[in-house]
């Protein structure tokens, strides 16, 4: 293989995990507009969009093999950014899997979310005569709020866990486009960003339901625990893309600079 086709090969592989990159970030911004909207039809689109991700990441490792069988660089940066694209492709398909992890569990969520609403209607409209608003239907809107923590609250603290692991999924894959080793150091210590918001939400989580307030919360409505769970699993697959993220960028460096970055990233 000459050198020219050699490039234009490579490019072509570069063209690949870049819209692999662009397909997981669409599959995550869906998947969070879903959450917050309870969209189910969207839901549904990201994980029929998963099949095309899975197809897109096989053609990225058949594509990568052949090169590294037909060429067979030796050293290098070429030999570096062959080993580094299966890597890299595979981080990418495993943040599909969460942004399509996280629809299927808002479908399961659905049912679960009506019904908590359904019950503070009804239970404001016993409480006021019938009326279904005013001071008692607040009341029974507040009843899941806890020293200032409610599943309202606990919500948007996801949805910003979500934008905040976007926003390292989009600098990630512009890092890759332009071979940036210092903009991938920087974006594997945005990382430690991302867990404090996950532990902010799990903290959340565990203080609506803890000690005295986790009775009547069951009493009011025995649907919250579950509800709960299912938005700790949310939770974590969105702390998962910052964590597939850093493994992109160490990738990254790699590529660059060799392998002094990986020794550097186990020293921290």
């Amino acid at each position: 293989m000459t050198r020219t086709l050699l490039d234009k090969e490579l490019q072509e592989l570069d063209q690949q995990i870049n819209q692999l990159g662009a397909m997981v970030d669409e599959a995550l911004k869906n998947a969070l507009e879903a959450l917050r909207s309870g969209d189910q039809a969207r839901s549904g689109m990201v994980i029929e969009a998963d099949a095309r991700v899975d197809s897109l990441r096989a053609a990225i490792e058949e594509h990568t093999i052949r090169l590294l069988t037909l060429q067979q660089p030796l050293a290098g940066m070429d030999l570096r950014y062959l080993t580094a694209a299966l890597s890299i492709a595979g981080d990418l398909e495993r943040i599909g899997d969460g942004a399509a992890g996280i629809a299927t569990i808002i479908l399961r969520m659905m049912p679960l979310r009506a019904e908590a609403v359904s019950q503070v209607e009804v239970d404001s409209r016993l409480a006021d005569g019938g009326a279904g608003n005013g001071p008692a239907s607040a009341q029974a809107a507040g009843r899941q709020e806890h020293h200032g923590v409610s599943e309202a609250s606990i919500m948007q603290g996801i949805l910003d866990l979500g934008q905040e692991a976007r926003r390292v999924l989009q600098g990630t894959m512009q890092a890759f486009a332009q071979r940036d080793a210092a903009a991938a150091r920087h974006l594997w210590q945005e990382d430690d960003v991302v867990d404090v918001r996950y532990h902010l939400v799990r903290h959340d989580l565990m203080a609506m339901l803890a000690g005295a307030q986790a009775i009547p919360a069951l009493q009011s409505d025995p649907r919250i625990l579950q509800r709960a769970t299912y938005l700790l699993w949310i939770a974590h697959k969105l702390e998962r893309v910052a964590d597939h993220c850093t493994n992109i960028c160490e990738r990254i460096v790699f590529i660059v600079e060799g392998e002094a970055a990986i020794a550097e990233r186990e020293q921290e």
